[in-house]
């Protein structure tokens, strides 16, 4: 009888964690007999569901370098909230009022590479969620970095990134034709998932024959959309163990991952920097909210959670969800308040309460910071370099934008006020209409509106060049996208802006009518950003080196393009102190 084949994702176990070194241990230690490493250790990996989890016997747990365990659970499922809403409309007797529970199938399967002591996973229906914490992040994206020759191959299909800029958490792409590395780079972003073309060459070096083309999906996992028996399964997994054994040969994130192996006291310093500086910021709202992100890395699934639980509390949105959790931390010391980052977990659900994410709130950062003049990233867990070469690229192209387009329009100076006086000192103004916290639909169109005969200039004002611009970026391309929507529509967004400043005893009056307002919005549109420097220091934009805030940059790289996307004129100036 032919065997049975079926698709499979295949996954790394990381040895960061007190129960994966653990595991590893014994693993590694020869006098451990099989049935031990089965019943006792393996299942340390399963977690709560351990217990539930039933080891299987096979009919040979050895299959050449690798040693093999496999276990399974049946999961009891609770009645959907679904058939509720049908219970009143659907006769007696008929078979949905029956079968009020489900039932589902799982399983774990542990390869063990004996001689190079690495364990890797494979699993079906919920067997993911148990092993979730403990597989290693970018498996698949490390393993895509040594098969492709070159970052000009056109291989790309589609891609996920995780923002490191804006208010996008990520981003989902589909080309039309297949992509290469070059003419999809975008700064600021992390590719988080990958679909490639695999040719017959790669695929025969993956030990896959074939003559056609195959789609390949790389993320925290390796995944080949055709099926596979189980010996095929096995040298499929013994062909990605020797290819991690090679280095890179091209690098597909621009910036650098430090390897938690051959780096592990630069990471401890890292890990110390971090900890203490939230334990100093822990009670600065403000601090959190601009410079630390927080996202599981299975962000698609974590934004559209439904609820966010932590320690016995359930929160419906993801917003200043970082402030509200620190927030329980407040009578605690500093050991128990890194404890708790490291160990307590954030959990999110859909609204049937299944399962999304699980993590430490630890991993769940995105964070830029400084360390002896080097700048990195902490990515759910993960730390990046960002180089010196990209620094040059990304320094280059913002001097290039700001040289091109720098505005001199707002004179005044800042002095030592703050932002909301600096907009007002503008009321009354020739050709100047003042707008800070006017905002119809949550979208405030600027600060401070300029015009002249041709143009009219939205001033969005900004206290700080640093992470904080990826919140402002956004609501450049929020308003500039809904101004322009607007004017070719009805005018409906912008007359709830005159509305609402006729009604404000601090903005009425300063224009006459509404068909006036209008008449100055319709003119030609020029979005500035007006950045005030809050360093001690004399920095100036044009001398962009100055700033050390990559996120600053990357954002504003960002929005350069999207505003030529959007089709909108974009400058930037700097207001003087």
């Amino acid at each position: 009888m032919a065997e049975k084949k079926w698709q499979i994702s295949v996954y790394s176990i990381h040895q960061l964690s007190k129960a994966t070194k653990e595991v590893y241990q014994v693993l590694s230690t020869d006098e451990k007999d099989y049935a031990f490493k089965n019943r006792i250790i393996l299942t340390k990996l399963l977690g709560v569901d351990g217990r539930k989890y039933i080891s299987q016997k096979l009919v040979d747990s050895t299959r050449g370098v690798f040693e093999l365990f496999l276990y399974y659970r049946i999961h009891p499922k609770p009645k959907p909230q679904w058939k509720d809403f049908f219970s009143n409309y659907v006769m007696e007797g008929e078979k949905i009022h029956d079968d009020l529970n489900n039932r589902n199938e799982s399983f774990v399967l542990f390869l063990y590479q004996k001689e190079k002591k690495k364990l890797y996973v494979v699993s079906g229906g919920y067997g993911f969620f148990v092993i979730d914490k403990h597989i290693e992040s970018d498996f698949g994206i490390e393993l895509l970095s040594r098969i492709v020759k070159n970052k000009g191959d056109k291989i790309l299909q589609s891609a996920k990134e995780i923002g490191l800029t804006s208010g996008i958490a990520g981003t989902f792409k589909v080309f039309r034709e297949e992509y290469n590395f070059h003419e999809n780079r975008n700064f600021g972003n992390v590719y988080q998932e990958i679909l490639a073309s695999m040719d017959k060459d790669i695929l025969r070096e993956l030990g896959i024959p074939s003559n056609e083309v195959k789609k390949c999906l790389v993320k925290n996992s390796f995944k080949l959309n055709q099926s596979l028996t189980f010996s095929e399964m096995i040298n499929l997994v013994k062909s990605l163990d020797k290819l991690m054994e090679k280095e890179p040969k091209i690098t597909v994130n621009d910036i650098k991952k430090i390897d938690p192996k051959r780096n592990s006291e630069v990471i401890k310093k890292l890990e110390r920097e971090i900890l203490d500086k939230l334990w100093k910021k822990k009670l600065d709202k403000e601090w959190l909210a601009n410079n630390i992100d927080l996202r599981h890395k299975n962000f698609e699934k974590y934004v559209l959670a439904d609820n966010y639980k932590f320690s016995g509390e359930v929160y419906d949105s993801n917003y200043l969800l970082l402030n509200k959790i620190i927030e329980k931390f407040e009578n605690v010391n500093k050991k128990d308040f890194i404890k708790k980052l490291k160990t307590n977990s954030l959990r999110t659900s859909d609204s049937e309460d299944i399962n999304l994410t699980d993590d430490t709130i630890f991993n769940h950062f995105i964070y830029e910071f400084i360390v002896d003049t080097k700048s990195y990233f902490l990515i759910n867990g993960k730390y990046y370099e960002i180089t010196n070469d990209f620094k040059g690229i990304l320094n280059e192209s913002c001097k290039n934008f700001i040289n091109e387009n720098y505005d001199n329009g707002l004179a005044k100076k800042w002095g030592n006020t703050t932002e909301g006086v600096y907009n007002l000192s503008y009321k009354g103004d020739n050709k100047t209409i003042v707008l800070d916290t006017i905002t119809p639909e949550n979208i405030e169109p600027c600060d401070i509106l300029k015009y002249d005969d041709e143009h009219v200039y939205f001033y969005h004002v900004k206290k700080g060049f640093n992470g904080s611009m990826r919140d402002l970026t956004n609501q450049v391309l929020l308003a500039a996208s809904r101004i322009q929507e607007d004017k070719r529509s009805d005018f409906k967004y912008l007359t709830s802006v005159y509305e609402k400043m006729q009604i404000s005893d601090t903005y009425k009056g300063q224009v006459n009518t509404l068909e006036e307002f209008i008449k100055i919005v319709k003119k030609k549109p020029i979005f500035i950003l007006a950045v005030k420097d809050d360093s001690t220091k004399n920095r100036y934009l044009k001398n962009i080196e100055e700033f050390a805030s990559n996120i600053a940059k990357f954002s504003l790289n960002e929005l350069v393009g999207n505003m030529r996307t959007l089709g909108v004129d974009f400058r930037i100036t700097q207001i003087k102190r």
